[in-house]
C-alpha cells in the first residue's frame, strides 16, 4: 500500500515562540524537526507545548503556503490508501448526486491540497501539492469506481504546482484528447474546454449566485462586468433582463459568451475591454442593475477596487441593484463591507443590504482555516 508513512511517522514540534490558535496550517519557520528536511511530503505528527497531540498531518518544506497541513486531529494518523478512500466516501456522503458540482474541496474536506470536480460525465481532478500529485493514478481509480465518468482531466495548470516542480500541463487519464463540449446547468448551455486552460472556466462556487441574480433582474438593464465564462450574463438574460452587457478584458472570453449566448438563444451585448475602465466612462442610470466579480488579482489593489465600487454606485439609480463579489482569502467580509461602504458614502449613495453571499455546500469552509473561506458577497438596493 502507498503511504507517505512508509519509515514511520515523524515528529515535528511547534517552537515555544510561536502561539497556536488551532490554524491548520504551520509554516515551516514556526516548527522544529531533529535532522534534516525530508526532500519529499511526509506525514507527521505535530506536538505542542507540554508534548500536546496537535493532529496528523503533511510535512512538505517546500510548501509555500505551510509546511505542516493537518488531516486530522488524531496521533499517528497515516496518509496512505486506506485514508484516502475512506476521507474521499465521506467526503461524497456530504454532497448530493448532481450532475455538477465540486466533490473534494481540499484542507475543509481533510484532503489537503486536493480537488475534484464533476462536469456532467467528466470528471477533473486537480493536485495542487506533491504528496496528493503522488496518488493521482489511485485516486482517480477511485473516483471511476464511485461514477465511471467517460474521462478523467488532470487539471495541473495551477500556479501552485510550481513550487513542487511538477508538471503544468493538463491531461486526461486515458491519455486521449478531449474536445471541447457543451453541458447543461440549470437551464443553461455552457461551454468546457478543460484541456485547454486558456478558454474561460466554469466557475461552480458562484452557481447559486447565478440562479439568485436571474430572479432579480428580469427587466432590468443589466451589466456583467469581469463576466468571463459570461454565466452571470446568460442567466440573467434567460430569466427576461431587458438587455445585457458582458464585458471582459480577454477577447476569447468575450468571444465564447457569444457564442454561448447564441446556443442559449439570448441576446448579450458583448465587449471587450477593462470593466473598470469601462464603468468609469458611464453615465447615471445607463444601467439599473450591476453585477461586479473581479478575479482575486483585484482584490489586492484596495484603493482601485474602491473606486470601482464608487462608479458603480453612481451609475446606478434609487431601486437599483449592486452584486459585488471578492475573491480573496485575505479579506474578511467585514473588510469588504467596509470598502463597499466607504465607496458608496464617496458616491453620495446608501446600499440596502439585500443578501449576504457566500460560497456554497460543495465548498466548505473550516472554523479555523479561513483561508477556505475566500468567496463572499453583498446584494445591495442602492438608495
Amino acid at each position: 500500500m502507498q503511504s507517505l508513512s512508509e519509515q514511520g511517522m515523524l515528529q515535528l514540534r511547534v517552537k515555544a515562540t510561536y502561539e497556536y490558535q488551532g490554524h491548520p496550517w504551520i509554516q515551516l519557520e514556526h516548527l522544529e524537526y531533529d535532522g534534516l528536511l525530508p526532500e519529499r511530503a511526509v506525514a507527521a505528527t505535530l506536538l505542542g507545548r507540554d508534548n500536546a497531540v496537535l493532529g496528523s498531518g503533511i510535512f512538505d518544506p517546500r510548501d509555500p503556503l505551510a509546511a505542516w497541513r493537518r488531516y486530522s486531529y488524531a496521533e499517528g494518523v497515516p496518509f496512505d490508501e486506506s485514508y484516502l478512500v475512506n476521507a474521499i466516501n465521506e467526503s461524497l456522503s456530504r454532497r448530493p448526486d448532481e450532475g455538477c458540482l465540486r466533490l473534494i474541496h481540499s484542507d475543509a474536506d481533510y484532503l489537503p491540497g486536493l480537488v475534484v470536480e464533476r462536469y456532467d460525465s467528466i470528471l477533473t481532478i486537480t493536485a495542487e501539492t506533491a504528496a496528493i500529485d503522488g496518488f493521482l493514478e489511485f485516486i482517480a481509480a477511485v473516483f471511476k469506481e464511485n461514477f465511471n465518468p467517460a474521462e478523467v482531466v488532470f487539471l495541473n495548470h495551477v500556479p501552485g504546482r510550481a513550487a513542487f516542480g511538477l508538471n503544468a500541463t493538463p491531461r486526461t487519464l486515458s491519455g486521449n484528447q478531449l474536445k471541447g463540449r457543451w453541458i447543461g446547468l440549470d437551464g443553461i448551455a455552457f461551454r468546457i474546454d478543460l484541456l485547454r486552460p486558456e478558454k474561460p472556466s466554469l466557475f461552480l462556487d458562484q452557481r447559486e449566485q447565478w440562479l439568485l441574480l436571474g430572479s432579480l433582474c428580469e427587466g432590468r438593464t443589466v451589466l456583467d462586468a469581469f463576466s468571463h465564462s459570461g454565466a452571470f450574463a446568460l442567466h440573467v438574460a434567460k430569466a427576461g433582463a431587458e438587455h445585457v452587457v458582458a464585458v471582459d478584458l480577454s477577447d476569447v472570453c468575450t468571444k465564447a459568451i457569444g457564442a454561448s449566448a447564441q446556443r442559449n438563444e439570448c441576446f448579450i451585448e458583448t465587449i471587450n475591454c477593462d470593466a473598470a475602465a469601462f464603468l468609469a466612462e458611464r453615465e447615471a442610470g445607463d444601467f439599473d442593475c450591476i453585477i461586479l466579480d473581479p478575479p482575486s488579482v483585484a482584490m489586492e489593489d484596495k484603493e482601485r477596487l474602491c473606486a470601482l465600487h464608487a462608479d458603480a454606485f453612481r451609475c446606478l439609480p434609487s431601486g437599483g441593484l449592486l452584486a459585488t463579489y471578492c475573491r480573496s482569502n485575505e479579506m474578511s467580509l467585514t473588510e469588504f463591507e467596509r470598502l463597499v461602504s466607504l465607496a458608496a458614502a464617496q458616491a453620495g449613495r446608501e446600499g440596502r443590504i439585500f443578501a449576504r453571499t457566500g460560497q456554497p455546500f460543495d465548498f466548505p469552509t473550516l472554523l479555523n482555516l479561513p483561508q477556505t473561506n475566500y468567496l463572499k458577497g453583498l446584494i445591495l438596493q442602492v438608495e
